[in-house]
């Protein structure tokens, strides 16, 4: 069984915290960890958002990215990506789209678990355990 890394302890992680480190190296050796496409996209665009790119920060990001397995948005997301959103818009619980396109690619993986600090947003998408840290 995987779970996903969520964008807000991929970038503590990156950034030292202690709660993030922890969480990570608990579960590390326990299940395989793995993050998406859009939240590579989030922590990288944080990087390069600032009045100068910190080439360290890229840097140590893109090797983090390296260590782990990456899912796209591929075939089957798109559909699993709106039915989520038809649900939550019916139910007057909407998302961040951003938050809606990781559970597709969780969901349609055969995945459950996100280890994230947002755990108000992803506790919305039934099927998706949130793993608070």
């Amino acid at each position: 069984m995987g779970i996903c890394l969520d964008s807000t302890v991929i970038i503590d992680f990156l950034n030292g915290r202690k709660e993030a480190i922890a969480i990570v190296g608990e579960f590390k050796d326990k299940d395989s960890l793995f993050t998406t496409e859009i939240n590579v996209f989030e922590v990288l665009f944080g990087i390069y958002l600032k009045k100068v790119v910190n080439e360290e920060e890229l840097d140590n990001a893109n090797n983090f990215f390296n260590a782990l397995d990456v899912l796209s948005f591929d075939d089957g997301c798109g559909s699993e990506a709106v039915s989520l959103q038809a649900s939550l818009v019916k139910s007057a619980k909407m998302i961040e789209q951003a938050d809606i396109f990781i559970s597709a690619i969780i969901k349609k993986n055969g995945f459950s678990k996100i280890i994230t600090r947002n755990k108000n947003h992803f506790s919305r998408i039934d099927g998706i355990e949130v793993i608070n840290y």
